[in-house]
């Protein structure tokens, strides 16, 4: 039994009570076209998709400015961001979500992980 397991419980059991069913689609590169030039770029791998819920909330100005605090300079653009609790896999900011049939690109992704354990993600979408 690790250390969060009831927190990671708790955000689980308040996501699927206040989201909603999305498509995670995990996005790779592959190997690249030739061997002897691995800088270049390579084609990408089969993508991976998994069912996973998600709580999506729109971005206020105050959510804005808050994100923007945390994550340093950088300024967000996007206008909806959402929280997905622990997964089996690791979702990148290459990845692509599936909402509703519409394809939502992500601009970045931070994960509340004390001692290396997930608990929570916290993804903005492009808007």
């Amino acid at each position: 039994m690790a250390r969060f397991d009831a927190q990671i419980k708790t955000a689980l059991r308040l996501i699927a009570k206040n989201g909603q069913a999305a498509k995670w689609r995990v996005v790779r590169d592959g190997a690249p076209v030739d061997a002897s030039q691995p800088w270049k770029p390579s084609q990408p791998a089969t993508p991976v998709e998994h069912d996973v819920t998600i709580c999506f909330l729109p971005i206020t100005k105050e959510m804005r400015e808050t994100i923007a605090y945390l994550r340093g300079t950088e300024v967000t653009t996007g206008s909806v961001m959402g929280y997905m609790g622990a997964v089996d896999f690791e979702p990148s900011s290459k990845d692509v979500v599936i909402r509703d049939g519409v394809e939502m690109r992500i601009e970045n992704i931070d994960v509340l992980s004390p001692n290396g354990q997930a608990i929570l993600y916290t993804a903005v979408f492009k808007g």
